[in-house]
Parts: C-alpha cells; sequence; structure tokens
C-alpha cells in the first residue's frame, strides 16, 4: 500500500533575519508585514532556509521581543541566547502556515490575494480584459499593480496600474478573481 504525502500548507514569510545585533542573541529583522507587532502573536512560527536543515538550528520559532532599530527591527528569540547561536540564523525567514494568519478585515485585502486577479477596465466605452496582477510593488507616491498580459487581454504588454482605492481601483471580487480599474490601454 502506497502512503500519500500529507497536504502541504502554504507558509508566508513574515520576515527574513539580516544580520544579528549585541552578544546575547538578538538577530535583525527584515520585517515584511505592515504591523510588525503581529510576530509576537502569532505561535506556530518556524525558520525556513538551507541553514534550517541542520540539527543545530531550530525549526520552530518563538519571537519573545520585538524592537524597532534603524529601517529595520531587532528580536529576541527563545532559546538563541549568545552571539554565535544568532549568527547560525542570519539568512533563514520566519515563517507561519497562511491558516494560521489573520484573515484581512472586510474592507482590506492581503497583496498575496490579488495576485493573479484578472484586471478589467473601459476603453473607448467598452469593457476589456488589461491582463492579470503578476506583482505589486511600493512606491514614495503610491503602491502599484504590475498587470501582465494573459489569454483574450487587450494586448501583449504589461501595464502599471497605480492602487488608488475608489479613484483607480474600482471593485475587488476575490470570488470571482477580478479587479475593476478605472484606467486606460496605454498607446
Amino acid at each position: 500500500m502506497t502512503r500519500s504525502a500529507p497536504p502541504r500548507t502554504a507558509l508566508l514569510t513574515l520576515a527574513d533575519i539580516v544580520g544579528v545585533y549585541g552578544i546575547k542573541g538578538w538577530v535583525k529583522l527584515r520585517v515584511q508585514l505592515d504591523d510588525p507587532q503581529i510576530l509576537l502573536s502569532l505561535s506556530q512560527l518556524q525558520l525556513s532556509g538551507p541553514e534550517a536543515a541542520k540539527p543545530s538550528v531550530p525549526r520552530a520559532v518563538t519571537i519573545q521581543a520585538l524592537r524597532p532599530h534603524g529601517k529595520g527591527f531587532i528580536a529576541r528569540l527563545a532559546g538563541i541566547d549568545d552571539r554565535t547561536q544568532a549568527e547560525l540564523l542570519r539568512g533563514l525567514s520566519i515563517q507561519v502556515p497562511e491558516t494560521d494568519f489573520p484573515a484581512a478585515a472586510g474592507d482590506e485585502v492581503y497583496w498575496r490575494d490579488l495576485v493573479g486577479l484578472k484586471v478589467w477596465c473601459r476603453d473607448e466605452g467598452n469593457r476589456v480584459l488589461l491582463g492579470t496582477v503578476k506583482n505589486l510593488f511600493e512606491t514614495a507616491a503610491n503602491d502599484v499593480l504590475v498587470v501582465s498580459p494573459c489569454a483574450d487581454s487587450v494586448d501583449e504588454r504589461e501595464h502599471l496600474v497605480p492602487w488608488l482605492p475608489e479613484d483607480v481601483v474600482m471593485d475587488i471580487d476575490l470570488t470571482e478573481g477580478r479587479l475593476e480599474v478605472d484606467w486606460y490601454v496605454d498607446e
């Protein structure tokens, strides 16, 4: 009898360990969350990366303290008590199973949920498919959707659409996999 592997839960990367701080085991983090304090409330955090496979590096991790430091954060991790132990964690990511991450509030959406949505706009009064959301990136002025061409899209070009809710982004329907924008087809 052959056993199939248990279903894998997708992991979300919340922070990257980019260095060490001091001699008491604190690590420097590049946090990928709007509210870094969420890291203190999640119980299923784990380390990921090539070094995490070594027996001396713990897989499960608990963040005991988190403080802003320069452009990033520093954190004290449970069981990491000196600089030598902290050095082993450099280059690893702190992740959480997607199912353990808090759901977005009713009027909010996570960027990861937008990737793959079909983007519809108006062109000369007609509703046309601009493409699908490839990714998003931040700019000083506003965030930007990168829309890639797909089957049935209006053209074969990549489009950049500003993330301006109610001005440009008019409607998001995650269930139907679509995003409506008040934007134009580039000339």
